[in-house]
Parts: C-alpha cells; sequence; structure tokens
C-alpha cells in the first residue's frame, strides 16, 4: 500500500514507533522525493494554529502582516503526518475531512479553495471509535482516515523482538562498546516496559554510558527492571519516585494503596503522592480505579 494514495491510520500506545512506521512508509513510497511534514495535533486549538496548518493570507487577523504558507503546502508532493490525531479539536475535525475527501483547503481569510497533493498518514495512542461513540471524534472522518489501519502492539507483547532492539540501540551510542550478559537480556525480558520502544531506547543508552566494566551486568539495571528492593516501602515514595522503580501492575497498586489512606479523597491522595489532582485523577481513569469506591458508608 505504501505506493498508493490511500489514507494510513497507525494506532498504538506512546513509544512504539508510531512515527518510525510512518517515515518508513514514506521512504518506500513514490513519494519519498517529496517533504515529510509532521504536525503534533495536540497542540492546534486555537484559530492561530488553523493558520498553522492551512496558512493565511495578509490581514486575515491581527498581527496577520504577511501570508504565510501552512503545513498542509509544505507537505506538498510528500506525505503530511498527522501525530495524534484524536488529539485534533472540533473545529478542525471539519477542516480535515473536506481535505482528505475533496483534496482542498482554504488559507485563513482567503475566499477561494486551494487543491493539496499530500499523502495523508494518521497515528494516534487513542481508540478512534470509542471517540466517535462518545461524540468527540468526527464518524465520517474516522471512516476516511482509517481506510489502512495498521496496528503496533506494545513492546510487552512482542518481547521476542527486544534482543534485536537492544542491538540496534547499542549501534546508536557512539564511542561505547560494551556487551550485555544473557542474565541482563533475560532481566529485560521480564520487565513490561510501560514506555515501550522508546523505554527501552533510552535504557539501553544509559547502560552503554554509564556501566562500569565491558560486560553490563544485572545490577547495572534500574530497580524496576533488576527487580524492586523488598527492603523498600516503595508505597510510601513521592509518585515521580515511585514510577521509576514500577510496572503497570505496581502503579495501579501505589494508586489504589494512596485512595485507601484518604477514603477516596483525590485531593489528599495526589498531594501525599507529591504530584497534582488533575494528573493523578488521569492516571486513575488509565488504571480503572474509582474514587467512589473507597468511601466510607
Amino acid at each position: 500500500m505504501a505506493n498508493s494514495e490511500l489514507p494510513v491510520n497507525i494506532s498504538g500506545e506512546t513509544g512504539t514507533g508510531k512515527e518510525l512506521l510512518a517515515r518508513y512508509v514514506h521512504g518506500i513510497s513514490h513519494r519519498n522525493r517529496g517533504p515529510f511534514v509532521t504536525v503534533d495535533c495536540g497542540i492546534l486549538s486555537s484559530e492561530m494554529s488553523r493558520s498553522e496548518l492551512f496558512g493565511h493570507v495578509r490581514g486575515a487577523f491581527t498581527g496577520a502582516s504577511e501570508t504565510r504558507t501552512g503545513l498542509v503546502e509544505s507537505a506538498r508532493g510528500g506525505t503530511l503526518f498527522l501525530d495524534e490525531v484524536g488529539e485534533l479539536p472540533a473545529n478542525l475535525q471539519l477542516q480535515l475531512l473536506r481535505l482528505v475527501q475533496e483534496q482542498e483547503f482554504r488559507r485563513v481569510g482567503e475566499a477561494s479553495m486551494r487543491r493539496s497533493d499530500v499523502r495523508l498518514i494518521t497515528a494516534t495512542h487513542c481508540n478512534l471509535q470509542k471517540m466517535v461513540r462518545k461524540g468527540t471524534f468526527r464518524e465520517d472522518l474516522y471512516y476516511r482516515l482509517n481506510v489502512v489501519p495498521l496496528h503496533l502492539p506494545p513492546l510487552r507483547k512482542r518481547l521476542s523482538d527486544l534482543p534485536l532492539l537492544v542491538t540496534h540501540f547499542c549501534r546508536d551510542v557512539k564511542g561505547y562498546t560494551r556487551v550485555f550478559s544473557p542474565e541482563v537480556i533475560q532481566r529485560m525480558s521480564r520487565y513490561e516496559w510501560p514506555g515501550n520502544v522508546r523505554e527501552l531506547q533510552h535504557e539501553v543508552a544509559r547502560l552503554m554510558v554509564m556501566a562500569e566494566g565491558k560486560i553490563i551486568r544485572v545490577s547495572d539495571l534500574r530497580p524496576c527492571i533488576r527487580g524492586a528492593n523488598a527492603e523498600v516501602d516503595v508505597f510510601g515514595l513521592p509518585f515521580k519516585e515511585a514510577r521509576q522503580l514500577a510496572n503497570s501492575r505496581f502503579m495501579r497498586e501505589y494508586l489504589h494503596r494512596a485512595l485507601q489512606r484518604t477514603q477516596g479523597n483525590v485531593t489528599q491522595a495526589a498531594q501525599q503522592c507529591g504530584i497534582g489532582r488533575q494528573y493523578f485523577q488521569l492516571r486513575m481513569s488509565e488504571y480503572g480505579l474509582k474514587s467512589a469506591s473507597y468511601k466510607q458508608k
């Protein structure tokens, strides 16, 4: 499908390599001599952001002293990659639908439509089908974008890839020559890698630079990978420290105990963990925890 013009939608958790796959599709397509332009949909929230995407003409709004080309035009002849498309604001979803459906767009402040010449690849860690059912993502746009769906599984579900990935990332760290012991690879293969391939990449780089000997041993691994120290009461640590020692099952238990201590008071639980209330609530939602379950009856 790389040489077709069909829209591609790549799904997967954060850190699985969605942009890397998008660049690969672009690289083996007939558009590979054209630009690969990345758009972070999470920052497109205002009229100014609409201008970033589609461009504007002089005088379109206060401060528009000159005509500006948008990212869609910058990607002409190549690929436009919309990262985290699930976070695209509602006011821009309709604009994107027209771009996909009619291959045309309008600069801010301009009356006439312009033709586009881009291959569209989107990526998201969200479940777009659930968002459609909730009404937060346009159904017609979803079906236009999800023509060729590709899914990248998390690293914990493809741990047989880990030795190859470790070898690959070792080559990226220039100036250091070290060997991973079989015990280290085995221990790393037991870890859930909540940060996925990106977390593995950073861990390999850290080990290559910081390990003392030529052979990387289990003692060089982070505690969360080699196994948390049983003598440390990790459930009493601040959240940021506990997060470094934990996998996803641990983090759910950590939040669960914090809510138990405060009888479901989210504000107090967040304060005890040393993080903001809103962030605590996001993690509660991630692990399926509800404050009402902890309140005394």
